[in-house]
């Protein structure tokens, strides 16, 4: 196991620590665990590897990971008068193989980890060691497989239930994460999307990774012909099912007029019709004509992007 002076978490630094390494080899957090394994309710494998081809960028934090970031010393806390143990949160990374870990909390001897706190703040009901999501469990098992200390979960749940839960670990899984994370990386070190990973690759995600060439052409096969089919008709549909819509509502205004609401013959709410405030936004034309400088100096030019466009071949 290598120790790592661990940066500013969230920071630049501290990105690119978790994106290669010293070697320029592909590395993955632990918290990517679910990710690679395609367990992840955020981030497909696609997202991974498409991230990790480019540069680590610093994003503004979610506000699921803002409760995360202020209440993890409160369970931090939690854990230590629950287990008794002196915790603390490690000013070092810790990295084997293709994985660097940050500990939330851990109890050290010796200074080493002898056990690792995890801290959540979740929307689910987490009670039970069977309540944990796959990819906390897949995060912890490279904790503990990287450190070798056991994990305990500390949770604070959409019930406001306070929980303190130790995971079992599997040396099959662990096997299973970490022979996964050699075979991605590895390939990524080449600068190739894995097989398994473009199964699930979005067109948002293919046109971060190829950029057009001016005047290049494919020609299509029976297999590609029929997605563009399909794509053809789907939009038809769409188009023809917003013209619906667009009937159906001035149907029911024609009738509605000043009525917020439409009942059934015993007083239920069919459908309501109120209004909403309006959204406030910049008149960025006079904004441009008024003020010219200060409109060039905070514009800012969104990332280009490719449209797709049938041609007139049938």
């Amino acid at each position: 196991m290598k120790r790592i002076k661990k940066p500013v978490h969230g920071s630049l630094e501290w990105l690119q620590v978790r994106h290669r390494d010293e070697n320029g080899r592909v590395i993955f957090g632990a918290s990517e665990a679910g990710a690679l394994m395609g367990k992840s309710e955020y981030t497909t494998l696609a997202d991974l590897c498409v991230a990790k081809l480019g540069e680590p960028e610093v994003t503004e934090p979610t506000r699921a990971m803002l409760k995360g970031i202020y209440f993890e010393q409160g369970l931090i806390d939690f854990a230590a008068d629950e287990l008794g143990l002196p915790l603390v949160t490690p000013d070092e990374m810790y990295a084997k193989g293709r994985f660097i870990v940050t500990l939330d909390g851990a109890w050290m001897v010796n200074d080493h980890p002898e056990r690792i706190v995890e801290c959540k703040v979740t929307s689910y009901s987490v009670t039970t060691e069977q309540d944990l999501p796959v990819s906390w469990v897949l995060q912890g098992h490279v904790q503990q497989w990287v450190t070798g200390a056991p994990v305990t979960f500390a949770v604070f749940d959409r019930q406001q239930n306070l929980s303190l839960i130790d995971m079992a670990y599997d040396p099959v899984w662990a096997e299973q994460i970490t022979t996964m994370a050699e075979f991605v990386g590895a390939s990524l070190d080449e600068g190739v999307i894995p097989e398994n990973a473009w199964q699930v690759m979005t067109a948002g995600l293919v046109q971060k990774v190829y950029a057009p060439e001016p005047g290049k052409a494919i020609e299509a096969d029976d297999e590609l012909v029929n997605w563009i089919v399909d794509l053809e008709n789907t939009k038809r549909l769409i188009k023809e099912l917003e013209a619906d819509k667009a009937i159906s509502e001035d149907q029911i205004a024609r009738r509605m007029l000043d009525a917020e609401t439409v009942t059934d013959t015993e007083g239920h709410v069919l459908l309501s019709w109120k209004q909403q405030k309006g959204r406030t936004s910049l008149d960025s034309k006079r904004f441009a004509q008024e003020h010219p400088e200060l409109f060039s100096e905070y514009s800012r030019e969104g990332s280009p992007f490719r449209v797709m466009r049938f041609g007139k071949a049938k």
